[in-house]
Parts: C-alpha cells; structure tokens; sequence
C-alpha cells in the first residue's frame, strides 16, 4: 500500500471520535476537523450540517447538472473501545500486524469510508475537479453509533443539497478473502417495553398464594402464545407484506448457506433453534422477520430466595422486520394481541423506541450488474449478493426520500472484531477497495438513468 494513504488512515484511527459519550465530544469535533481538512484539499465544497446531537460532514465536487450524481454516505464516530486490557495493542494507536490495521473504527467505519475519499481523490487526479465523469457527494454523519436520531430531519430540511441518482455506502463485510459481496437487504428493527402490572405492590407468598394473579404467569404465558413450535411468529396478518426473494436471489443464498456448526461455532452456540421445514439458515437470518425476548424482569432476583408474588412483570422485545413490513402496521398487531389477551383489570404499558424500516435492493437495476463484473474483475472472484440480519438506519430514509438504489459494498471482513477488542481492516482489503471503487465511479455515467 502506497505510504501516504496508510499514514491518512492512521491519522484518522487516532481520533477517538465516540458519539455516546460527553467526554469525546472534543475528540468528535477533531474527527469533524480532519474531514473538513481533506474534502478542502482536495477542492471539494464542504460544510457542516448540524443534526440531533452531532454534525454531519457534507462535501461535493463541483455540479454538472447533465451528469449523474452519487451520495456516499458513511459515518466519523466510533464504538467505545472497551477494555483496555483486552487490546493487544492500543485502540487509539493504530498497529500494523500480519497486513492489518488494528484501532478502534479501522473497519466501523472510518477505514471503509475512506476507500471512498480516496477513490474521488484518483478520480479528481485523472479528470481534474472540472472534468469529473460524474458529481459526487459526501454525507458523513457523526450519530450512526448512536441510531442516527437527526437523519430523518436533516435530509428533509436539505433535499436539494442531498439530493442524488445512487446511494454508496460500504459499512458491511465480504463473505471471506478475496470474496467480493454486495448486500441486497436489510432487516428493519423494533423496539418494545411491555409491561403487565397486577397490584400496587409485592405480597406474601404464603399469605396470598393461591390468591393474587401471578404478572411473570401472566406475561410468560403472553409471550409464548406469540410463535409457535417451529419458531414462526403467530401474530394474525405478521407475514401479510413479506416479499420474497427472486429466484436469482434465493440461488445466491442457497449457494452460501453455511453449516450449522460454522454457526454455532461463530455465535458460540450451543445449539440452533428450531424453524419451519424448507427454510434454509441464510434466509432465517438474512430475509426472515424475527421476534427476540432481549430483556426479562420481574420479583426478586438477587441473590437466595425471597417468598413473595410480584406485582408487576416487563420484557424488552426486538422485532426484526423484512421488505415490505411496515413498523407501524406491526406495532398496531402487538397492541391489538397484547390488549386482547391481557387480563382485563390488569394495567398494560407498552413502550415503542424507534425503529428502523427494512430495505430491499432492486436487483434488476443495472448499477448492480455493473458493481459485480468489476469486483469480480479486482477480487478474482465471482461477486454474490448477500443479506444482512441487522439495520442500517441511513439507508431506507435515503433511498426513500429520493427513491434511488443503494449499493452497499462491504469491503470488510467478517472476524474484523468490529465493536469488540482488537478491532481490524485488511489493507488488502483497503487497497483494493480504492480500485474497485474508482472503477466503478468513472463508468457510472455509462448507465442509463
């Protein structure tokens, strides 16, 4: 790798840029900074764009309006590091190991994000700033780590700053070495508190045993009631809008399906859950909705026993959604099972946090074909598409407001640690993500839009 790209990621990996907490928020204006720095070196209009908590970096190249438009979008702040113990080598102090950058945000995100910046910067070196192929623009948010709580607001209140002809985003992996992917959904996430209140207070078990409702029964027996033996979701009308994958599509995830023992092995499980007969395990956790207990509480849980009934029992729920489940509609459904079914003196409580819609790719679009001939050209190896079991929530806000395809091209990998200890990037990976992507750039304008 060509020394004066490494030294800029370093740089870069050496700001601890973490958005979820006070103490950083110098560090995130420092992040802000250096990104200010290098769009202005390179001749790029650049700004800040206030939001929610943190500002977003916004840059773009000069507009010709006959040329097509791209908005690659990424994000500054990082995970906190953790223990600091648990690092081999500092989290702030990037270190080179075995063809690998190991700091906190190497791969989340600010490494992949970079493989775009320096892509525009070997375009703007070939064509000149004045003669690029194609506009380009930046949005680099500094809130991904923490939800991104302001990018509804702010590409509303900025549509015709944003506004573009393609999404690219690369804050995903490849399947392996040398294995180039391109993701085509993601999952949508909901958030729920339920919570079922019996009396005003705790009794004795002796004393009203036999007697006062039981709102851990209560609850359990709720929860239960909503899937069935084969881990499918029971809730009337729940798969109503589910849209399946195309042939193409489902041939790609047949071909990857993994063993259940890689799974095991990677989740550190000691066995797989039970699932409706055809199904196989990458549409189970690529493009099927789930519904997860995360969180169960109620009575005395410290430690020894202690002989009461409890007065009130809560559960956190995470609702994975997939194309094209609306999160309202089933919010509504839960609501509607939960009232029904509760006990009616009884006090229900339900509390939704924010969700994140689904996305789907549209695969027919021919930016994909072109993005997968030329990985496959760079990489050596045929591209597949692939799905993501998480939320990115940029993503369906971006591609909704100006109804455009995202490409999401992951060029980490997937024991790059990300949130965790001994975070890393390959710089295989790296160098040859600035070629594919500076490719892929220049020959954008030959798609028909």
């Amino acid at each position: 790798m060509m020394n004066p790209h490494l030294n800029l990621l370093s740089e870069f990996l050496r700001i601890p840029s973490v958005s979820t907490q006070p103490e950083f928020i110098p560090d995130m204006e420092k992040a802000r900074e250096f990104l200010v720095r290098l769009f202005n070196s390179l001749g790029l209009e650049t700004r800040l764009i206030p939001s929610a908590v943190h500002p977003a970096v916004f840059a773009q190249t000069p507009h010709q309006t006959e040329l097509p438009t791209i908005l690659i979008y990424g994000h500054y702040d990082v995970q906190p590091p953790g223990a600091p113990s648990q690092w081999v080598s500092p989290p702030w102090e990037p270190t080179v190991r075995k063809d690998r950058i190991y700091a906190r945000g190497s791969s989340d995100n600010k490494g992949q994000l970079l493989i775009h910046i320096l892509s525009a910067q070997e375009l703007i070196n070939k064509f000149g700033l004045h003669k690029l192929p194609l506009n380009i623009k930046f949005y680099i948010e500094g809130e991904e780590e923490i939800g991104s709580p302001g990018i509804k607001k702010v590409f509303s209140d900025n549509l015709d700053l944003l506004s573009a002809d393609y999404l690219i985003i690369s804050d995903t992996e490849m399947l392996a070495p040398n294995q180039p992917a391109i993701d085509i959904s993601l999952r949508g996430v909901m958030d729920l508190e339920i919570e079922i209140q019996t009396a005003s207070h705790d009794v004795h078990s002796g004393q009203f045993g036999g007697l006062a409702p039981n709102p851990a029964f209560i609850l359990s027996h709720l929860l239960s009631g909503m899937k069935n033996g084969h881990d499918k979701i029971t809730l009337p009308g729940f798969y109503q809008d589910v849209k399946g994958l195309s042939a193409n599509e489902r041939e790609d995830f047949y071909r990857l399906e993994p063993s259940p023992d890689d799974l095991l092995k990677e989740g550190h499980l000691y066995y797989l859950s039970a699932a409706e007969p055809g199904i196989t395990l990458n549409q189970r956790r690529w493009s099927e909705p789930t519904l997860d207990i995360t969180g169960l509480e109620s009575g005395y849980t410290g430690q020894g026993s202690k002989t009461i009934i409890p007065h009130d029992a809560s559960a956190k729920i995470s609702i994975r959604l997939v194309p094209n489940q609306n999160p309202e509609k089933i919010y509504q459904q839960i609501v509607t099972y939960f009232q029904k079914n509760t006990p009616k003196r009884c006090c229900l409580r339900i509390i939704l946090y924010p969700s994140v819609p689904p996305y789907k790719a549209p695969t027919s679009h021919p930016i994909y074909s072109l993005a997968k001939q030329i990985l496959k050209n760079v990489f050596g190896n045929p591209t597949v598409f692939t799905g993501q079991g998480g939320s990115i929530g940029s993503v369906p806000v971006i591609t909704q407001f100006f109804n455009i395809p995202c490409l999401l091209i992951g060029f980490g990998l997937p024991d790059d640690n990300v949130h965790a200890p001994n975070e890393h990037l390959s710089l295989e990976n790296f160098s040859k993500g600035i070629s594919a992507m500076t490719l892929l750039y220049a020959q954008i304008p030959t798609l028909t839009r």
